[in-house]
């Protein structure tokens, strides 16, 4: 059912932790690591969480968004359909990781990838 609302004012700390108990729970606080936690970690750890799902969502909404414009590129227009690194700036930190890499170890990976798509494909 419906928990009950929370009120202004508590008459123990205790009656307190009982109310916020359900919520913390919900934004990821471990059940029982919460019955461990004083009162201003229970606070940081649930805002923290909070604001951890706001983000993510976020940042799904944002990859969703550019997924789709990439669809009506591939869809309408392939050749002018901007390379990965420019649809996604972010990969450009991971380009000096990869510089790592051997050109020929990367085209092994690279022809690994295609051939499970094509067995994918016939399946």
């Amino acid at each position: 059912g419906q928990r009950p609302a929370l009120k202004e004012k508590y008459s123990t700390v205790s009656e307190l932790l009982y109310a916020i108990y359900p919520l913390s729970v919900q934004s990821g606080i471990d059940a029982e690591q919460f019955w461990e936690m004083n009162f201003e970690e229970i606070m940081v750890q649930t805002l923290a969480n909070n604001q951890n799902k706001v983000q993510q969502m976020r940042m799904r909404a944002i990859m969703d968004h550019k997924q789709s414009e990439l669809m009506a590129y591939a869809l309408n227009d392939p050749s002018k359909m901007p390379k990965a690194e420019e649809a996604y700036p972010f990969l450009k930190q991971f380009e000096k990781v990869q510089d790592k890499v051997p050109d020929w170890k990367r085209d092994q990976l690279l022809l690994m990838q295609q051939a499970q798509r094509i067995k994918a494909a016939k399946s």
